[in-house]
């Protein structure tokens, strides 16, 4: 703590004489770059996230349009301040007005609210790069003769609302509540490497129902209370509109072929029984990556011997040939055939708990999988569930209470960025959870924000030395600078004086 306190104000002095020196000719982001100065401890957790999010080079990505020479605050550094807010525990920008951290940042709330509601920012190109420059880091430190099963996830997650006046809102079928709800549907496509999860790309949806005088759940009164914007014509915003009210299983096929052509690597597409269809199936083979799904006991018809059968039909009469085996490592009756499937050849895995029980369908693609090397890739599917309970409990992943369309995208982009960042340090840091990692590293923060405290009381006392002994402000840091910590008598001061305070 000491030694972090030390730094902490040699970087303050620094940026201080330097900010005297060149008295600022022009309006330059300052406040950041001090912000990343004081993260070069080695402490575990709270500094590990810090050094993934400087490694982003957030500076770097072309958010929107060219930054402008009157811009007080790039937007890259913008986009970090959002970023910081879950270690800081403000849960939005409002509450950021009213943190501590706000005088640190210096931004104003407007100043991000402006920046959320921008419809030029591309979200997904932002989380593309951000995963891109995470990515590398792991490849860096993986070994090239890993054999690990890759698999992309595709589920969908409700997204509640208390109000219909937020743009675009819907009433959507809530699986969870078993009714229909104001809200969102979220897509999101996700990689699993073996190790951690990865949030790749999403896109919102509504549902219009099936009542024509009431389309999407609003009566004529709600809709037109409903807040809207008019967006530039091709704009990013624009763009997330359409993906409105366009079909899942489309935007699926497209985010998986986005994937695909940017780079990331999968052996496996794994998705629940409302995914598994005729479209997905074609695409994702034709992308060379296999599919492990649970399917629907429904009429689909599959092949089987030159003849035409439903799963229940075929489940039967594997039972009738006694083909039904207790498979102890899962503690299941399973049943597996091979068939095919609009002219695919599939592996169907029949499974259910106990005799009586009902028959599930567990589908595959590569037919040369057994049952528990396919029930073990498919029960990956669970981290992108544990994705949307940790992301809405610890970085609101849905939870915007903004109106605007527009920042509702930017607040799911940020917290899925914030996942990843988590989830990277996780994996190099061997915490058990995500959560074990954020109290960590929240405690960390708050440590933070009493070394910033005793940095403004530092600063106080200076400014009343320098008027005591009729000297120069500015010389006195540039002593202290230059005088290593050891060798300092104020340093040694605080090291006396704050194990007291603790």
């Amino acid at each position: 703590m000491i030694y972090f306190v030390n730094s902490l104000i040699i970087s303050k002095l620094t940026v201080l004489h330097l900010k005297n020196k060149n008295m600022l000719r022009i309006k330059s982001t300052k406040v950041f770059s001090e912000t990343n100065s004081f993260f070069t401890s080695t402490e575990k957790g709270f500094f590990r996230i810090m050094e993934l999010y400087r490694s982003l080079n957030l500076h770097r990505l072309q958010l929107g349009q060219q930054e402008t020479p009157q811009s007080t605050f790039r937007k890259g550094d913008l986009l970090l301040g959002l970023l910081l807010f879950p270690i800081y525990s403000i849960p939005n920008v409002y509450n950021y007005s009213r943190h501590r951290l706000h005088k640190t940042l210096e931004a104003h709330k407007n100043t991000f609210y402006r920046f959320k509601n921008d419809c030029r920012i591309n979200w997904r190109s932002v989380v593309s790069k951000c995963n891109k420059a995470l990515f590398a880091q792991i490849e860096e430190a993986s070994n090239e003769c890993d054999e690990t099963v890759r698999c992309l996830i595709i589920d969908d997650t409700d997204f509640e609302k208390s109000t219909y006046k937020t743009e675009h809102i819907s009433k959507i079928w809530s699986h969870v509540k078993h009714s229909r709800i104001f809200g969102f549907k979220g897509l999101f496509l996700g990689v699993w490497d073996g190790k951690s999860f990865f949030s790749l790309d999403f896109s919102l949806h509504k549902e219009k129902g099936k009542n024509k005088k009431k389309p999407f759940g609003l009566t004529a009164k709600q809709r037109k209370k409903q807040f809207s914007k008019k967006r530039e014509k091709g704009s990013c915003g624009a763009r997330r509109e359409k993906e409105l009210q366009s079909d899942k299983i489309t935007m699926a096929i497209e985010m998986v072929k986005k994937a695909v052509g940017k780079g990331v690597k999968a052996d496996y597409l794994l998705m629940d029984s409302w995914f598994f269809c005729e479209a997905i199936l074609t695409s994702t083979l034709s992308l060379g990556i296999s599919i492990v799904a649970m399917a629907k006991m429904a009429k689909a018809k599959y092949r089987f011997k030159d003849k035409d059968y439903s799963a229940k039909e075929l489940a039967q009469l594997l039972k009738q040939r006694k083909r039904v085996k207790w498979i102890k490592a899962l503690s299941l009756y399973c049943a597996e055939v091979e068939v095919e499937y609009k002219g695919n050849p599939l592996k169907l895995f029949f499974c259910k708990t106990s005799k009586r029980g009902k028959w599930h369908l567990l589908v595959s693609t590569n037919t040369k999988l057994g049952i528990l090397k396919a029930y073990q890739i498919y029960s990956t599917r669970w981290s992108i569930e544990v994705f949307f309970k940790e992301s809405k409990n610890y970085f609101g992943l849905g939870k915007s209470q903004s109106r605007d369309f527009d920042a509702q995208i930017s607040d799911i982009s940020v917290a899925m960025i914030e996942y990843n960042v988590f989830s990277m340090a996780k994996r190099f840091e061997s915490y058990e959870t995500i959560g074990g990692l954020f109290a960590h590293t929240t405690d960390q923060a708050m440590e933070l924000n009493i070394s910033l405290r005793i940095w403004g009381f530092i600063l106080e006392l200076l400014r009343t030395i320098a008027d005591l002994i009729d000297g120069d402000f500015n010389e006195l840091i540039i002593n202290i600078i230059k005088n290593k910590p050891e060798d300092n008598k104020i340093f040694r001061l605080i090291e006396s004086q704050l194990p007291e305070a603790a």
